[in-house]
């Protein structure tokens, strides 16, 4: 008999399951670029405010993380290094 046969059950889904960014209703349509955007300004600002590892700003770099490419943020974080990202963060 296998080990997971005995294991219980498992629960329902909680909100701490939840791995992405949860629905955000200013930006409600399917396309989430606004939203990733967002979260990666607010991140960013965060960090200026408060540093990169408090846990507020971590909430943020965990929702751009799981909305944007990866593209995104690397053509992202090289404009920001060289001073030409349009955010305002």
């Amino acid at each position: 008999m296998p080990d997971d046969e005995c294991a219980p059950p498992k629960k329902g889904i909680t909100a701490d399951d939840i791995k992405t960014a949860p629905m955000d209703y200013r930006f409600p349509a399917t396309n989430q670029a606004k939203h990733c955007y967002y979260s990666y300004n607010e991140f960013h600002k965060c960090a200026a405010e408060k540093g990169e590892d408090a846990k507020d700003c971590q909430k943020y770099a965990r929702y751009y993380r799981s909305l944007c490419p990866g593209e995104w943020v690397e053509k992202w974080n090289e404009e920001r290094a060289n001073g030409t990202f349009p955010g305002r963060y």
